[in-house]
C-alpha cells in the first residue's frame, strides 16, 4: 500500500492506522487515494473520504510484517 504522509508532521500513515481527524472523527484508513484523500471506516461499512492534511492524531499504528 502507499504510505500518506502527513505534511503537519513527518509521520507516515498507512492502511489499519486509526486516526483522529480534524473535528473528532475516528476511524482506520482503508484507503489512500491519489488526490490527497484518505478513506476511513469509522464504523462497520461506513467508509468516508477525508482530506489527509486534516488528520490530526494517530490513534494506533499498523505495525510492519
Amino acid at each position: 500500500s502507499t504510505p500518506l504522509y502527513s505534511s503537519a508532521a513527518s509521520d507516515v500513515y498507512k492502511r489499519q492506522d486509526m486516526v483522529v481527524a480534524s473535528g473528532g472523527l475516528m476511524g482506520k484508513i482503508v484507503r489512500v487515494l491519489e488526490d490527497d484523500k484518505v478513506e476511513l471506516e469509522i464504523s462497520d461499512n461506513v467508509i468516508v473520504k477525508v482530506i489527509r492534511s486534516s488528520i490530526s492524531a494517530v490513534v494506533s499504528k499498523t505495525e510492519p510484517k
